[in-house]
């Protein structure tokens, strides 16, 4: 059965030779072509009719900065296909979130880092990378449907194309057509892309996404200045192991800045914190002067500037490890996204 479909998709790529030099193919769930088309762009101008190798033919020759086009078809029991020639727009996080909001996304890229992503209800459950393995929420779903199939990450990359385009059917129940794929669909220019994610969704399917203070962060950044400054501060005393009465002070301090209103006291007390905390570096060097810079920023009784200033010093700490690194990168995303 699987030499068969392999077979089938083999034949399908000879035939439409231009989708083996960089195109992308995704199977969209629950969704017709302008309800699918929406979720790729900002703005997008289209229908209208063209050819898979019209629509290369006009990339190939427009450069790396032209508008991106997408074809798009209606397919059998409620499915769309889109293809890309010349692009990999549905294979973005932010592009996938949409297309499989209702239902399930599943694309395929053939560009330079072959790869294909299962997506459903607007969650990654599993991404693979031809060279370089999988990831996302349950990639062991993968595993029974490509049985057979030489689509695996480290699998040749001479067959992998037709087995991934296998996977798709075998994923959604859908095949595509070889001859439909070669008649005039509709296509649409993307004038505007999807922004790229502040925070990206690698580091938000990260076991530090799991605490429940990241977890607030990340799902309302602009709201938690405070928190995000509360954290630095902890984590950059954690890094560094930096100590002293005026260190205890100052993340007891800061602790409770993000309970209770920032009142004239309030501000005296961190004025006279920030200032015992400065008598410290002349006997500081390295990162344990950069932590005590943290807590300095992070006494700051504006919620913006105490999380945007302890983040950037904190940034460049390293002695945490690979996990803390993880941290300080959330934070440092979260503290610089503009507020709503």
């Amino acid at each position: 059965m699987a030499d068969d479909l392999l077979e089938y998709y083999r034949h399908l790529l000879d035939k439409h030779w231009i989708l083996r030099e960089g195109a992308c193919v995704c199977w969209i769930g629950d969704a017709t072509k302008p309800l699918a088309a929406r979720h790729f762009g900002m703005d997008l101008v289209g229908p209208s009719p063209q050819t898979l190798l019209e629509v290369a033919e006009e990339a190939d020759g427009a450069g790396e900065h032209a508008p991106a086009i997408v074809i798009l078809d209606q397919l059998q029991d409620g499915w769309a296909l889109s293809v890309e020639p010349r692009g990999a727009e549905a294979i973005r996080p932010e592009v996938m979130r949409g297309l499989s909001e209702r239902s399930t996304a599943f694309a395929v890229s053939f560009g330079e880092r072959p790869e294909f992503a299962l997506y459903r209800l607007g969650a990654r459950i599993g991404h693979v990378q031809q060279a370089t393995g999988r990831w996302g929420a349950a990639p062991h779903e993968l595993d029974e449907p490509m049985k057979g199939l030489p689509c695996a990450e480290g699998s040749p990359e001479d067959t992998w194309k037709e087995a991934a385009l296998a996977l798709g059917e075998r994923i959604t129940g859908v095949r595509l057509d070889a001859d439909r794929l070669g008649e005039n669909l509709d296509r649409y220019t993307i004038l505007r892309r999807k922004p790229v994610d502040p925070v990206p969704l690698a580091l938000r399917e990260h076991p530090v996404a799991r605490d429940p203070e990241f977890a607030a962060i990340l799902a309302d950044p602009a709201a938690r200045r405070r928190t995000i400054a509360v954290l630095a501060a902890r984590q950059a005393v954690a890094d560094t192991g930096v100590s002293g009465p005026e260190v205890t002070a100052a993340l007891r301090s800061i602790g409770t800045m993000a309970s209770r209103p920032m009142g004239a006291g309030g501000r005296l007390d961190a004025a006279a914190l920030r200032a015992g905390l400065r008598t410290m570096l002349p006997g500081l060097d390295g990162e344990r002067a950069q932590a005590v810079k943290v807590l300095i920023a992070a006494l700051d009784p504006d919620d913006a500037l105490a999380a945007g200033e302890s983040t950037q010093v904190g940034w460049r700490i390293r002695s945490g490890g690979a996990e803390a690194e993880v941290r300080w990168t959330i934070l440092r995303t979260c503290a610089r996204m503009p507020s709503p």
